[in-house]
């Protein structure tokens, strides 16, 4: 389809916590209003501030990027922690998009607002790992993982950019964005309550829990509702009324959440959660897209809901040589309805409707298990074992209706083709994964890891008599390697090397399809795994109010998916037309830049001017042609100036920034014309200004304002997401009692 961006965890989520600060976004503006909050928010600096220095989030700990704890500054892989604080400065719209400014993200949406996913250095949202305390949510589709969980209900996120198999499974080519969510809280009992107004869709967002500690267990019980209208955008190119038609969406989440202390020294801990949340979303086309003979293209997909129950146990600080373990099982389920209406006038007198129609069901259930020894004392090893069972159950229609027109009194002709088909297939897959830390000499540490993947699929039954069933497997090795440097005072060095793996979605290998260009796109058996390789180098600074890191990585990924034309593909059924569609390695891609995190608390104020951003190139080598025009912003950033202040008693917060890209081009091959098409977006700026903070001294109650697009500017990121909104603003107010 032509479519159209400092407490110690563990990913598990099942590890000691405090509560953090409450913070977060509200209102309408006019030029007039958006100067005198700038201007009260200046007048602060007079105020002493909170925290001199907030450069704190290279000190987080996280397990992600080695799956042991430690804390960002010493991390051999590019990691990013969003923190409780970040979160809750934000309207929690999705969780797509409180990750928007981490450099090397993009946020998309192939066109669907309320179905956000997200891409890390150009590389497909199919290509990114989407963990929900550390177990994956999969989808099988050509667009990648949608985030479906309620955002209110996050304790924080930690992202790996780059490949990451080694670690963290067979979709990691591009990174892993880990979710971690909430325990109960330390008191017996506590409720939260927390709302959000979205000014731009017309749009709320309701949560509520109950959690709390008693004796060794504790809880949490929440449940959350969404509702939004179509989005505004500034009148021009893509609307004349100032509203998007097709980008409503609902949302409906419950979620609960059991844990367990036990030991004589405490620690060791046992978890439950269970989590279902429930997606309805309409769709936008580009009119701008369509294309003879196709006058009008529709989507909707009323249902996309997951549920899932997992358990979890940790064991903690165990023995002098066997130092932690791990295990994890859960079960998931999702179901996904998917509606495509394509209407074409080949003729002046013809009209052709083809309505598509994909009910399907994911069903996955697995697990992993890890263990952490110290042999020596320089060496601290981890082994563990993964398993992973991911079935599609896919129940597809077409139904063709052509009309030809004639003129009184002869009635129209009309003829119906219809046709339905059922497919249950499977990838199941085992791995067994080692790692180690060697500090070999004064400063310097040695971290390297392998992987083994035993991958088998199979179609176990089709209603399509041109395919055969069976069973086939592939078994693949991914490695890597990391160098740390610590000896430079307040400075981290590193360099990092790391091998992705993604074996192809079951859609890609056994589903035919006919939603998107109205013609039939065929599933491949014989596809082979995509796979990458990535170089990079980075330094880490932090003293004195200045925090920095800077990364340059280069990538290599070969055997890429993409559809070619069944007249040009060997693997298409007898019976099929150069007009349709299969799936094929055909193509590869090689990406470069630069991206940097950095801040400084200017000594004597309260004011700290930070940037975020990327510097990116990305070639695609195509099975036509080879392209820079790769849908990619080579320039993308937030640059602004924080404010942290404590204002009799009650902390406040205030934030001015600038969002901005360069423009992207993308370019494609036009088989009529035998001819290379390139379209291209404009490159955009925004002018944003948040604050916030506490209503009560003791931060139970707390509020933030974002007032988005101050200038009103007509954008769009890419041809991935839809048009940004227009000017708005976002209130979100949290109460806990």
């Amino acid at each position: 389809m032509k479519t159209m961006k400092l407490g110690l965890r563990a990913e598990g989520g099942a590890h000691p916590r405090g509560p953090l600060p409450r913070r977060s976004p509200c209102r309408p503006l006019t030029k007039g209003i958006a100067v005198s909050l700038m201007l009260s928010a200046a007048s602060l600096a007079s105020v002493p501030s909170r925290a001199q220095n907030s450069t704190v989030w290279l000190d987080e700990v996280t397990v992600i990027g080695t799956r042991t704890e430690v804390s960002v500054q010493n991390n051999p892989a590019s990691v990013t922690v969003i923190d409780q604080q970040q979160l809750e400065r934000k309207a929690p719209e999705s969780i797509a998009e409180m990750l928007r400014d981490v450099p090397g993200v993009e946020v998309v949406d192939a066109s669907a607002a309320g179905m956000k996913r997200l891409r890390i250095r150009g590389e497909s949202s199919a290509r990114v790992t989407i963990l929900v305390d550390g177990q994956e949510i999969t989808d099988h589709s050509t667009y990648g993982t949608p985030i479906l969980i309620d955002p209110s209900n996050v304790e924080r996120i930690d992202v790996v950019r780059g490949p990451a198999s080694v670690l963290y499974g067979a979709k990691a080519i591009g990174g892993v964005i880990n979710i971690i969510t909430k325990r109960g809280s330390e008191k017996p009992v506590e409720v939260e309550l927390g709302g959000s107004y979205y000014s731009a869709t017309r749009g709320y967002q309701g949560w509520g829990a109950l959690s709390g500690t008693i004796d060794n267990m504790d809880y949490r019980i929440s449940g959350g509702l969404e509702d939004h209208g179509d989005r505004k955008v500034p009148e021009g190119r893509y609307t004349s009324t100032g509203r998007l038609d097709g980008t409503s969406f609902d949302t409906d989440n419950l979620y609960l959440h059991l844990g367990y202390t036990f030991g004589a020294a405490k620690n060791h801990y046992l978890a439950f959660k269970a989590e279902q949340n429930r997606l309805s979303t309409e769709s936008w086309t580009d009119p701008t897209t369509l294309e003879y003979p196709v006058t009008d293209f529709r989507i909707e997909l009323p249902q996309r809901d997951r549920q899932k129950v997992g358990l979890y146990y940790d064991g903690k600080d165990l023995g002098p040589v066997l130092r932690n373990v791990h295990v994890d099982a859960y079960y998931q389920t999702i179901d996904r309805l998917f509606l495509n209406e394509v209407v074409m006038r080949p003729t002046a007198s013809t009209t052709v409707g083809v309505t598509s129609t994909s009910d399907d069901q994911i069903e996955n259930f697995g697990g992993t298990a890890q263990a952490d020894f110290q042999f020596h004392p320089d060496h601290y090893t981890i082994m563990g074992i993964h398993y992973l069972s991911d079935g599609l159950d896919a129940a597809k229609t077409s139904t063709q209706v052509a009309t030809i027109s004639r003129p009184p009194p002869l009635s129209p002709i009309v003829s119906t083709t219809y046709s339905e088909g059922v497919d249950n297939a499977f990838i199941r897959t085992a791995s067994a994964f080692a790692q180690n830390e060697w500090s070999f000499a004064k400063d310097f540490k040695l971290v390297t890891g392998a992987r083994y993947y035993y991958v088998e699929t199979e179609l176990d039954y089709t209603t399509n008599a041109s395919k055969e069933l069976g069973t086939d497997s592939d078994g693949h090795i991914v490695t890597s390697a990391s160098l740390v440097y610590t000896g430079i005072q307040d400075t981290t060095l590193r360099a990092h090397y790391a091998e992705g793996y993604i074996m192809p979605t079951l859609l890609q290998l056994f589903t035919d399809s006919s939603a998107g260009r109205g013609t039939l796109t065929y599933g491949n058996p014989d596809l082979d795994p995509e796979t990458s390789r990535s170089y990079e180098i980075g330094a880490r600074y932090n003293a004195s109010g200045l925090a920095v890191d800077l990364t340059g990585f280069y990538t290599t990924a070969d055997d890429y998916i993409a559809t070619i034309h069944c007249g040009t593909g060997a693997a298409c059924p007898a019976t099929a037309t150069a007009a349709e569609y299969i799936y094929d390695n055909v193509n590869a891609a090689t990406t470069y830049g630069i991206e940097l995190m950095a801040e400084y608390t200017i000594p004597g104020t309260a004011f700290t001017p930070y940037v975020n951003g990327a510097w990116m190139k990305r070639e695609l080598e195509l099975n036509e042609f080879d392209t820079y025009n790769s849908n990619t912003p080579e320039f993308s950033g937030r640059f602004g100036v924080r404010h942290e202040t404590v204002i009799g008693g009650f902390p406040l917060w205030a934030d001015l920034f600038v969002r901005a890209a360069s423009g992207v081009k993308l370019s494609s091959w036009n088989t009529t014309s035998a001819s290379v098409e390139t379209d291209s977006l404009p490159s955009w700026a925004t002018l944003n200004f948040a604050f916030g903070g506490a209503l009560t001294r003791d931060e139970s109650t707390t509020f933030a304002i974002s007032l988005n697009n101050l200038t009103n500017e007509e954008y769009r990121s890419s041809f991935d997401e839809l048009p940004g909104v227009g000017r708005s603003v976002e209130l979100t107010a949290r109460m806990r009692f």
